[in-house]
């Protein structure tokens, strides 16, 4: 890695530049806002404490995450005994002390990790919330013999049963028959012939999951509830959130809101060791119900192919019965946590499980980007990779998150800066400030604003609950005062800034959801399973960045029901002039109906490497195949060139070198262009900046984040940009709106 000290600047190089500072030009910031950053854009940093309070703003912090739960829950062991005698007061009295000085303030939402079951304390108050799967069970047989069985015992009771003819060794999953059952026991009888009988039974997800692999290290009972049962997540909230804010007056001006922490369905089994006895897939009761209303049929015919099957009947009922599991979660946990938040004057906010894999998406939130649309602010956190794998490094996972954000018109995306994640393990809780850095770059760069991190500030040497030692260097205050700085300086800028995107790449979740099959494994296997779909979704975005295409990514529903005006798909604050359509072989009526709409208004809609062959409802295929009569497919090599620009005319300013050493993201803010120009590589670059507005010299201001130091300058230029740093340019305001000569 390249080694250079904090003070170490990026030179402008150009016989045209103005000696003087710029900041008063511009709208969003001053010469003494970017030299000095306000807190509210600085690094949030993880605990609350009188010890925080004092350490903290030595080292250039801007807020804190505030975790309470050891004072509220004694009994966790993770309080110092001084804030436990304190009493629950104490939080009150915190959340003042950091306001006082000008904290930003956010409330992590539960006893330990993952979010959801406030220590165990609500599967304590009723069994019945404890989240359950659904696993298959099957009895071979021949005629009418008698069927007498009763579950084993580490099964919990009977949703259905179903007997199938078995036909030239094949079994009939169109001509099933229901079989009576009582609690855990069937007794019927068999059928002429060959049968089997699928039994279909809840299991308790009480061993071997991620909540029960943290038990020891935050001090809960890993018993983790269904976070589809709306009383279930009622529940946490009355554990967790309400005591909280209980203890701070007028929270609505104290904190910004409640963080959670990887909450999931929890239907992973979570060991490498061994397999789980059970392949399961989510359950909760309400699910039938919400089913029947989505898809208009009932769920007990779809509940085999949820274990096997590969024609379109058995992924056409897997698609389905995701997306109702999809809908039942979202609605139960972020939506009724938003709900009561913005009751009181707060925002909900939180990081999810795995989020760089679209298998993922699905297996622990049924439609990931669906279910963090209803947070306030979308978070995730992301791996601070090592010098040689960062520079092709997945940033473009943020892009799910930010994109979010535009959809439901929201200014804020949150990033944690996280040292153990991605394999890097505690052993590396202090990675280097270059690829810090570069982290907080990129993630810009794909439209994170707002970081936050718990990176230890000092040398630390422990060993956690399970005897895993942790291990940091820590920084020195001046590193990491810089680090605060040039963060806050970013942010400062990009905070409220929307993507210049003309290119909305749809969000393929439906083949994902109608191939994931129930499991008995480890995650890296169920992700491995899946890993050419999700290798032909990197191309795509691999080909889009590569190209300098500007894109966000949009989700079915918000292409189902955007507007379309001039040729363009609205959708939140983005408008569209190309829809990209990734690896379908289904698609919603609704959207091939926007589709064709759109194409229709002037719109282009390009197929990436096949074209769908059907709708997700058999009953509309007609109607959808009709449609694509005469579609073509575009090789994801292709997809570049056959887009084309990809921004407003209007963002005419071209850089050298390209994609592969310099990374350039065009965003606009009041009414202001900004042009983020990063260098993803650990060498110093010289880069050329042309401008061509009616051939004329432009002028604008160029943003150093290393120094604080904002100048006025005229295009072309050539800036000295030093390894894994960044600069923020921004046109003059007279430029905008011109005629201008595109190139």
């Amino acid at each position: 890695m390249t080694s250079y000290c904090v003070a170490c600047s990026s030179e402008l190089v150009t016989e045209h530049e103005q000696v003087i500072r710029g900041g008063e030009a511009l709208a969003f910031v001053t010469d003494e806002s970017f030299q000095t950053p306000p807190n509210e854009y600085r690094i949030m940093q993880y605990q609350l404490t009188p010890d925080t309070l004092e350490k903290y703003p030595k080292y250039g912090i801007g807020g804190v995450m505030a975790f309470f739960y050891g004072i509220l829950y004694p009994e966790s062991g993770k309080a110092s005994s001084s804030l436990v005698e304190a009493g629950p007061e104490v939080i009150g009295q915190l959340v003042d002390a950091a306001k006082a000085i000008d904290y930003q303030v956010w409330l992590a939402d539960d006893w330990g990790y993952p979010s959801g079951m406030a220590g165990g304390r609500v599967v304590a108050e009723d069994p019945n919330y404890e989240v359950k799967s659904l696993t298959m069970l099957t009895v071979e047989g021949t005629g009418r013999e008698l069927i007498d069985r009763t579950l084993p015992e580490d099964l919990y009771d009977i949703v259905s049963a179903t007997l199938y003819p078995v036909r030239n060794g094949n079994v009939d999953l169109g001509a099933g028959e229901s079989v009576q059952f009582s609690g855990r026991t069937i007794r019927s009888q068999g059928i002429g012939g060959e049968w089997q009988l699928r039994i279909f039974a809840r299991y308790v997800r009480d061993k071997n999951t991620q909540a029960q692999s943290t038990m020891k290290q935050f001090g809960h009972a890993g018993r983790y509830p269904d976070l589809m049962n709306r009383q279930a997540v009622g529940r946490f909230i009355a554990n967790m959130h309400e005591p909280i804010l209980a203890q701070i007056k007028d929270p609505a001006s104290q904190v910004e809101g409640f963080y959670c922490n990887e909450p999931n369905l929890m239907q992973t089994h979570w060991t490498r060791a061994h397999d789980a006895p059970y392949a399961c897939v989510p359950w909760s009761e309400g699910l039938p119900q919400q089913f029947s209303q989505m898809h208009g049929y009932d769920i007990t015919s779809t509940l085999p192919y949820l274990f096997e099957g590969t024609g379109d009947a058995a992924r056409r009922a897997r698609l389905h019965y995701r997306q109702a599991v999809a809908e039942l979660l979202t609605d139960s946990f972020s939506r009724q946590i938003r709900e009561w938040c913005n009751e009181r004057g707060i925002k909900s906010s939180g990081h999810f499980l795995l989020n760089d894999y679209l298998s993922m998406h699905v297996q622990g939130y049924g439609d990931l980007m669906k279910f963090v649309s209803e947070f306030d602010v979308p978070a995730l956190d992301i791996p601070i990779p090592n010098p040689a794998e960062f520079q092709d490094f997945a940033y473009q996972q943020s892009r799910f998150f930010s994109s979010v954000s535009s959809w439901k018109k929201r200014d804020s995306t949150i990033m944690l800066l996280d040292p153990i994640i991605g394999g890097y393990g505690r052993t590396r809780l202090s990675p280097d400030l270059p690829l810090l850095l570069n982290a907080i770059n990129m993630a810009c760069f794909h439209g994170v604003n707002v970081f936050t991190s718990y990176m230890p500030l000092e040398a630390k040497e422990t060993k956690d609950a399970q005897g895993r030692t942790s291990r940091g260097k820590g920084y020195t205050i001046e590193d990491y005062n810089f680090l605060n700085e040039y963060t806050g300086r970013m942010t400062q800028v990009l905070r409220g800034a929307q993507r210049e995107a003309g290119v909305g790449l749809y969000y393929p979740i439906s083949m994902f959801q109608s191939d994931l099959l129930a499991s008995t494994t480890h995650w890296p296997s169920i992700r491995d399973q899946h890993k050419d779909r999700q290798h032909a979704w990197d191309r795509t975005e691999r080909a889009l960045l590569d190209g300098d295409v500007e894109y966000m990514i949009v989700h079915p529903e918000a292409v189902a029901e955007a507007d379309i005006i001039d040729g363009e798909i609205r959708i939140g604050y983005g408008s569209y002039h190309t829809l990209v359509m990734p690896q379908l072989d289904f698609i919603p009526l609704s959207v091939s109906q926007q589709l064709a709409a759109f194409e229709k208004q002037g719109g282009t809609v390009i197929w990436v490497d096949q074209v769908p062959r059907a709708a997700e409802h058999d009953v509309n295929d007609e109607a959808v195949i009709s449609r694509l009569i005469g579609a073509k497919m575009t090789p994801h090599e292709e997809l570049a060139a056959a887009i084309g620009r990809s921004c407003s005319a209007d963002y005419d300013l071209s850089f050298s070198p390209g994609s592969d050493q310099l990374t350039v993201g065009r965003f606009y803010k009041e009414d202001q262009q900004v042009y983020l120009i990063v260098n993803r590589t650990e060498q110093m670059l010289s880069v050329q900046v042309d401008g061509h507005r009616d051939g004329a010299a432009t002028m604008g201001h160029v943003l150093d984040p290393s120094t604080g130091t904002i100048r006025q300058l005229r295009l072309p230029v050539t800036l000295e940009l030093q390894a894994t740093r960044s600069l923020l340019l921004i046109p003059d305001r007279g430029y905008l709106g011109q005629q201008i000569t595109t190139h």
